[in-house]
């Protein structure tokens, strides 16, 4: 099968794909082709959309640094006006001429003799490029429902926050949401007033915060429109964030691991008193109090914003349910205490595959030169990235969303960073007439090192002030790779200033 070459293929059309357009775009590059397996860009905002879907980042910080927007109608804009807003920026930036929709990527392998990546599309001829830029997300996949038993035998309607189906009716339904991370928080009010019954089922209790999700008034947006204020305001809280970072990243690692082991659960210990305080404002049973007070640490696992979530459960209708699943039966659910419920709808909303699991990577579909393998790699050597971006045995070739690459503000500020940064060196290839774009190994394991030394306090508090715990933040391996130990002002001088000397250029022989 014949295919086609591109200087530059970007994987994934959510807001990672469409910020590595714009910082190609910008660098001069416009021979790319943007991937995408399903038909529109967007991300988890075009695959989700679930009743009560919403932001939990306030607007002003999580949109694309280079496209700010005023005209918000809300502090924390729902699914579909977020989609929107990508579509819209992928429009003024005239993206969808690039853009290949249904075009999923089952393998990227690297041809060495012709220097460039190889990529085998579903159903459609491969594409050749020079360099690959994967913006596929860190939220990859919907967790498997296999691992609850007896899910096939189910005999009602089991629905998943990606695959929502919306001519399906809950009114008058007896519903059961399990799990109570973001999108069974937002799910559960969206749905508990039309159904018969809504159960929750918690496994482990989420630390759930008020989320002041005022209106924008017009007066509001007319003030942000203004030239430069979004902008400030932003600065200003990359600002009040750098001091806590600077101390997590530089000052406390100068303390010994055992002290810091001390420390920081004290930190937690009053977060837990005042969340007492919010439960027993809000939830009038103790029993129901005593099983939401979450064990583990606030910062540990990401808490969720919700002010109608906790109110839900004080309804006679509605039940937080905290013994472990059984199986599913053909009617409902079986809890170990043997009680089984009968249901007419379950909601699966167990989670997502995530870019700090081994496990999210595939053997055979990401080959690099001489036998490298990156599924491979991850699971022998760990998980590890160049500027939460490059590896060095993967030439010509940037992720997005790598091991420690999150910088923790907002969403786009992280792939804004690490694609600026991809853009860079691909335009700095085409200065120099390179083939070959490669980091050097000595440079990766020396931002490892760093990245060990600079990430005690993070490693420390989530996986030895919280032992045994499964979260975002602390993978399958007991590693903690979600964020990325470093300062914002550090980070973004990296995307903007990094040494082209921890890359090798090379001329195609």
């Amino acid at each position: 099968m014949a295919s086609e070459d591109f200087e530059v293929a970007i994987i994934g059309a959510g807001p990672g794909g469409i910020t590595a357009a714009h910082h190609l775009l910008r660098s001069g590059i416009t021979d790319f082709v943007i991937l995408e397996r399903a038909g529109d860009f967007g991300g988890s905002w075009r695959d989700n959309a679930y009743p009560g879907l919403a932001v939990d980042v306030p607007t002003l910080f999580y949109q694309f640094p280079f496209a700010r927007k005023a005209d918000w109608t809300r502090l924390f804009p729902d699914g579909p006006e977020i989609q929107r807003y990508n579509q819209q920026v992928a429009a003024d930036l005239n993206l969808y001429k690039y853009f290949r929709g249904n075009h999923a990527v089952e393998r990227e392998a690297w041809d060495d003799a012709d220097k460039v990546w190889v990529l085998d599309i579903a159903g459609e001829q491969p594409v050749r490029a020079r360099f690959v830029v994967n913006a596929v997300g860190g939220y990859i996949n919907a967790k498997s429902a296999d691992t609850i038993a007896g899910t096939a035998d189910f005999r009602g309607t089991i629905l998943r926050p990606n695959a929502w189906d919306h001519d399906y009716s809950w009114h008058g339904k007896r519903v059961a949401v399990i799990g109570t991370g973001s999108s069974s928080v937002q799910i559960v009010p969206a749905l508990a007033d039309a159904a018969a019954q809504i159960d929750v089922y918690q496994r482990t209790p989420s630390w759930i915060l008020p989320k002041p999700n005022v209106a924008i008034s017009p007066r509001a947006q007319r003030f942000l429109a203004l030239p430069g204020v979004i902008t400030a305001i932003n600065a200003a809280a990359l600002a009040v964030m750098e001091l806590p970072l600077q101390l997590i990243c530089h000052v406390l690692p100068l303390l010994p691991r055992t002290l810091l082991a001390a420390l920081l659960p004290q930190y937690d210990r009053i977060w837990r008193g005042l969340y007492r305080l919010l439960l027993r404002s809000k939830v009038s049973d103790e029993a129901a109090r005593r099983v939401l007070v979450p064990r583990y640490g606030i910062l540990a696992k990401r808490p969720v914003l919700s002010s109608t979530f906790l109110t839900v459960l004080e309804s006679p209708s509605a039940a937080l349910i905290a013994d472990p699943i059984a199986r599913i039966t053909a009617d409902g659910i079986r809890t170990a205490d043997g009680t089984t419920r009968a249901y007419d709808l379950i909601v699966l909303a167990t989670g997502y595959e995530l870019f700090t699991d081994p496990e999210t990577y595939r053997p055979g579909t990401t080959l690099g030169p001489n036998g490298f393998d990156l599924a491979d790699d991850y699971h022998r050597n760990g998980l590890h990235s160049y500027g939460g971006s490059a590896h060095p045995g993967l030439p010509n070739r940037w992720s997005l969303v790598g091991p420690q690459g999150n910088v923790g503000f907002a969403w786009h500020t992280t792939v804004d960073l690490t694609a600026r940064h991809a853009a860079r060196v691909i335009a700095e290839a085409k200065r120099r007439k390179a083939a070959v774009a490669q980091v050097r190994t000595a440079a990766f394991d020396r931002w490892v090192r760093k990245m060990r030394r600079h990430g005690k306090v993070i490693s420390t508090y989530t996986v030895d002030c919280n032992p045994g715990l499964r979260s975002y933040y602390v993978n399958s391996h007991g590693e903690a790779l979600y964020y990325r130990p470093q300062t914002l002002s550090g980070a973004v001088w990296f995307s903007r200033y990094s040494s082209f000397d921890d890359y090798t250029f090379t001329a195609k022989h």
